[in-house]
C-alpha cells in the first residue's frame, strides 16, 4: 500500500522543512511548495490526497491556488493555514472547498496534537 501523499504550500521555507520532516517521520510521503507555480505543479504531478495551504503566499493569494487545486482534482482535501485567525478568509477559504484550517506558529507538539488530528478526520485513503 501506498503512503498518503502530503503537499505542503507556504511561502516561508522554515515551515515547509519543518512540516515535511515532521509527516515524513509519521510515514507520509511529503512535499513541498513555497510559491503558487510550485504548488499547482506538484499538485498535477503528484496528486496528493491533503494539501497543507497557507492562505498568504507572499504577494500571491493562497485563494487562488485552492480554486486550482479544486480544478484539477475536486476531492483533495484543503486544510488553509493561516497567521491570523481571520474568519472572513476562513469562511471564504470554507466557501472554495477547504476542509479545515489551522492556524500558525506551530511547533512539533502542536503539529503531533493537532495537524496529525486533522489528517486524521479526513479519513484519507492512500492510492493503491
Amino acid at each position: 500500500m501506498d503512503k498518503t501523499k502530503i503537499l505542503v504550500v507556504d511561502d516561508e521555507k522554515e515551515i515547509c522543512e519543518l512540516t515535511k520532516s515532521f509527516l515524513a517521520r509519521r510515514n507520509y510521503e511529503t512535499f513541498t511548495a513555497t510559491n503558487s507555480q510550485e504548488a499547482i505543479g506538484l499538485t498535477q504531478k503528484e496528486q496528493p490526497q491533503v494539501v497543507l495551504l497557507d492562505i498568504r503566499l507572499g504577494s500571491e493569494s493562497g485563494m487562488d491556488v485552492l480554486r486550482k487545486i479544486k480544478e484539477i482534482n475536486g476531492s483533495i482535501r484543503v486544510i488553509m493555514i493561516t497567521a491570523l485567525d481571520d474568519e472572513a478568509s476562513i469562511r471564504q477559504a470554507r466557501s472554495l472547498g477547504a476542509d479545515d484550517y489551522i492556524t500558525k506558529p506551530f511547533t512539533t507538539k502542536y503539529l503531533n496534537d493537532f495537524i496529525l488530528q486533522k489528517i486524521a478526520t479526513l479519513n484519507i485513503q492512500p492510492k493503491k
